[in-house]
């Protein structure tokens, strides 16, 4: 969700190919457009900023330090052009067609004080332009990426070295760890912005290569030779009916798929979550049983 607050500033007129400079206009708050473009806009120079504004409750993306060009006091933000850098505005624009849609697309405004105002092409960088900070949901992304959440640690009765018998029951679990089963907390910041985000696997669906899958909402219990041929008591599969001699290879393949449920939130009330479907693939050899008469 985006933080929407008023902006009153100046903004620059365009009288055929001129820009006119605008007069200094401040807030101390932070100001969002409508790519989710946040810019910390700065009510007095030297003051705080940033703890008002829907980020986090500390100073950064240029707050408290007020805007200047060679000695004039000029707005750190005007809508339609952007964020001050220092020396030209810089603004956020969509994707061109065919552009890259990583990333940051950005236009610069230059010469707006004391000379001849000029506006460049569109220009790509993978990181966001000077005073500009990521979205939330960005920033979400890049804690989510810093988790390297994997797929089950897959485990299976019969061993994958051995072989099972049509009809026996099929133990199946995960061995857990933070990048397989969760939780796991990462956060990712950006002076004057952080979000943190947190994963938890909700549940792990098994495809045993038949044509049937298993849904279990735990990592499974590991098989013990003690259990006999006892059926697992959260995470199994009743048993093949036909022999993996049937199947192409020999042997069925087993995928399972571990349902990531991530969370996250920011300053300012700023909340996401998502789902993240990770998988993993094992084989198994299923005999058949042979019936001896005599």
């Amino acid at each position: 969700m985006l933080i929407r607050r008023a902006f009153v500033a100046a903004t620059l007129a365009i009288a055929g190919s001129s820009l006119m400079a605008p007069g200094a206009a401040y807030a101390d708050y932070e100001h969002c457009d409508a790519l989710g473009n946040c810019y910390w806009v700065v009510e007095k120079p030297g003051t705080g900023g940033g703890g008002n504004g829907g980020g986090d409750n500390n100073t950064g993306g240029g707050a408290g330090k007020g805007c200047s060009y060679e000695g004039l006091i000029v707005p750190c933000v005007v809508d339609g052009l952007g964020v001050w850098d220092g020396s030209c505005y810089v603004d956020r624009v969509p994707p061109p067609p065919r552009g890259r849609t990583d990333g940051y697309w950005s236009i610069r405004t230059c010469g707006v004080f004391g000379g001849v105002a000029s506006q460049t092409p569109a220009t790509w960088s993978a990181d966001p332009p000077a005073g500009i900070l990521p979205s939330y949901q960005e920033l979400a992304q890049r804690a989510i990426a810093q988790m390297n959440l994997d797929g089950p640690n897959i485990e299976i009765a019969p061993q994958t070295n051995g072989a099972g018998l049509v009809g026996l029951p099929i133990w199946l679990w995960n061995t857990v760890s933070p990048s397989t089963w969760g939780p796991i907390t990462r956060t990712a910041a950006v002076p004057g912005r952080s979000v943190t985000a947190t994963a938890r696997a909700e549940k792990i669906v098994w495809s045993m290569g038949d044509g049937n899958s298993i849904t279990c909402t735990t990592p499974g219990t590991p098989y013990h030779p003690s259990y006999g041929n006892r059926k697992s008591p959260d995470c199994g599969y009743d048993g093949y009916s036909q022999p993996s001699s049937t199947q192409a290879g020999g042997r069925y393949t087993v995928t399972a798929t571990t349902s990531w449920l991530v969370t996250w939130s920011g300053g300012g009330g700023n909340t996401g979550s998502q789902t993240v479907d990770l998988s993993s693939t094992t084989t198994i050899d299923i005999d058949e049983l042979q019936v001896i008469t005599s």
